[in-house]
């Protein structure tokens, strides 16, 4: 049998067209041979991206599954979301994957306010946010500059200083850091059956003409439970009471041509999260105490916050 052949049975099964002898051909074929499972996980995937999902029963051993990351315990099966029961094969029963009548969704969230800068220009407020929907943390401000062509708009967010002095002797860390509370309260209306991701994205971009000293820039995500009111007083140390948290990061040592690197992270939505904190930081790894963390020519832009959503795979029971 050639791989015409094989193209063709997946291909009728994938569009629902497959005769019972055509459907026992493909499951044996699938049965026998790793190669033949691969080339239709591979079918079933791209058919998954462009085209609703179609119910079947056909069983076949399950694919190896990749690594967990580290934002994720586990990976929601591609080949679910193209109508595939996938096997666990034991003596009597197998335990499969079907999809649901839903489909996965992805939508920007407004509820992060002035994610571009255009809003509102000169100096962030001072201290942790008070309140949702306002940019304030460490000095920093929002600046008209067309050399930086801005990802979004006009304007950007340069960072200035860092307000807190190293925590260490001699040399310390230091970072100049915003942030922003949002409100996630609406979600828990509108919240499908399923699971939700919150994907936080940001650029960055390190505008010094020559290299030099690394900087880090961060963007980190966290949900909360409750109110926000105790929050200003208690950070850093209440970030050990998120129900979940995020980071990504990107080091630079500065050089032209400067350029905006996207920098993204994601955590899982807990139903019970009711308020989110965004957090920019740029950083500096080694700060001589007593010395003040200038940065200057460090930008940020084009903020988002994505809920994306995967529908619950149910689990059915196939009597071998």
């Amino acid at each position: 049998m050639n791989d015409e052949r094989l193209d063709h049975l997946i291909s009728a099964h994938l569009h629902g067209l497959l005769s019972s002898n055509e459907r026992t051909e493909l499951e044996q074929r699938l049965q026998h041979s790793a190669a033949d499972r691969e080339h239709f996980w591979q079918e079933a995937e791209l058919h998954s991206m462009m085209h609703a999902s179609l119910q079947t029963d056909i069983v076949l051993p399950e694919r190896p599954r990749p690594a967990a990351t580290p934002w994720l315990a586990w990976r929601p099966l591609t080949a679910a979301a193209a109508g595939i029961v996938l096997g666990m094969f034991c003596t009597s029963v197998v335990f499969g994957y079907v999809m649901p009548r839903a489909v996965a969704t992805a939508s920007r969230l407004f509820a992060l306010v002035d994610g571009s800068f255009e809003k509102t220009m000169g100096r962030v407020a001072s201290g942790f946010p008070s309140e949702f929907g306002k940019w304030s943390g460490d000095e920093a401000e929002v600046i008209e500059n067309l050399s930086l062509n801005a990802k979004e708009g006009k304007q950007a967010l340069r960072f200035v200083r860092a307000e807190r002095e190293p925590a260490l002797p001699n040399y310390g860390a230091a970072s100049c850091d915003v942030y922003q509370l949002v409100d996630l309260r609406s979600l828990k209306a509108d919240a499908d059956p399923g699971e939700a991701t919150l994907e936080l994205s940001a650029r960055f971009m390190d505008a010094r003409q020559k290299a030099g000293e690394k900087v880090k820039f961060i963007c980190r995500l966290y949900t909360f439970s409750g109110t926000s009111d105790s929050l200003p007083a208690e950070w850093p140390l209440s970030q050990k009471e998120a129900l979940a948290a995020g980071s990504g990061t990107f080091d630079s040592f500065g050089g032209a041509p400067a350029t905006w690197q996207p920098v993204m992270t994601k955590v899982l939505l807990p139903p019970g999260a009711d308020f989110a904190v965004i957090h920019l930081v740029v950083h500096k790894p080694k700060t001589p105490t007593g010395t003040e963390a200038v940065f200057g020519d460090q930008f940020a832009d084009d903020v988002r916050l994505t809920l994306k959503t995967q529908p619950v795979l149910p689990v059915r029971l196939a009597q071998r």
